[in-house]
């Protein structure tokens, strides 16, 4: 089940975690999220939604100037050199409750 962006902020206020926030419209690359958070220090991430053949989902997270193969990728978690592939659009707002329409947030 997802949480809204207050229940979110509240959740991290209440175990005392210390973050900055910083809104940005919705990024779909890392090349545009530089644009708003380049500036700020860190590492900038990706992330991958992937599936396999059984219909299982992954989510990848990586350094952005990581290059992921997603072939080797697969073979590695012994799903074979096609096992995984992108998972389709869709499934971002059934399965991770994300909806491309918000904006995003970057806490540090």
């Amino acid at each position: 089940m997802g949480v809204t962006k207050e229940q979110l902020l509240a959740r991290l206020k209440e175990l005392q975690i210390t973050f900055s926030q910083y809104e940005h419209p919705v990024i779909l690359t890392v090349e545009e999220g530089e644009k708003y958070v380049g500036n700020l220090g860190g590492g900038m991430s990706k992330n991958l939604f992937l599936k396999d053949r059984k219909q299982r989902f992954y989510i990848v997270s990586a350094l952005a100037n990581t290059k992921v193969d997603i072939k080797v990728l697969s073979q590695r978690l012994g799903l074979g050199k096609g096992g995984l592939r992108m998972a389709p659009a869709e499934a971002l707002g059934e399965i991770l409750q994300v909806c491309l329409s918000l904006c995003c947030y970057y806490i540090c």
